[in-house]
């Protein structure tokens, strides 16, 4: 994560620090405005994290399908779930919990913080998957 510099008046040039509620190695997303109610959006790569606010919360989960891959930031959003867009498991994203036609393992999910009107992930404290390999509805593994 690049923070930007300020001079001191001495000439010394510092990083600006987070601010002291975002915890160390958190992924700053950026204004809350930057994240549209009812649509989700990838934000970091590795790993890979997508965000979605609904009803004025932000998530922040696994942005790949454990079933099929796909990347879940470019599924339908409906309310407080995303559809993936290759096989149309439905995933809660505030659990990551599966539903639907073909059910997967969980996604994993990560701690949000909001200061002063920004927005952090916190990509350390991340839940845990369920299970290393997991079956899925339609009887295939789960690479995790």
């Amino acid at each position: 994560m690049k923070v930007p510099f300020r001079r001191d008046r001495s000439g010394t040039t510092h990083a600006a620090a987070a601010p002291a509620a975002v915890p160390d190695g958190a992924v700053r997303v950026g204004p809350l405005s930057d994240v549209p109610e009812g649509a989700a959006r990838r934000v970091h790569d590795r790993p890979p994290i997508a965000v979605l606010r609904h009803g004025g919360t932000v998530h922040a989960f696994e942005d790949r399908c454990p079933h099929a891959g796909a990347l879940l930031s470019r599924g339908k959003v409906s309310g407080d779930s995303v559809t993936c867009p290759s096989h149309r498991t439905v995933f809660r994203v505030d659990t990551g919990k599966s539903s639907g036609e073909f059910s997967c393992r969980a996604l994993r999910t990560y701690p949000v913080v909001t200061v002063d009107g920004t927005v952090y992930v916190d990509t350390a404290a991340r839940s845990p998957r369920d299970a290393r390999r997991g079956k899925c509805g339609d009887g295939t593994a789960a690479d995790v």
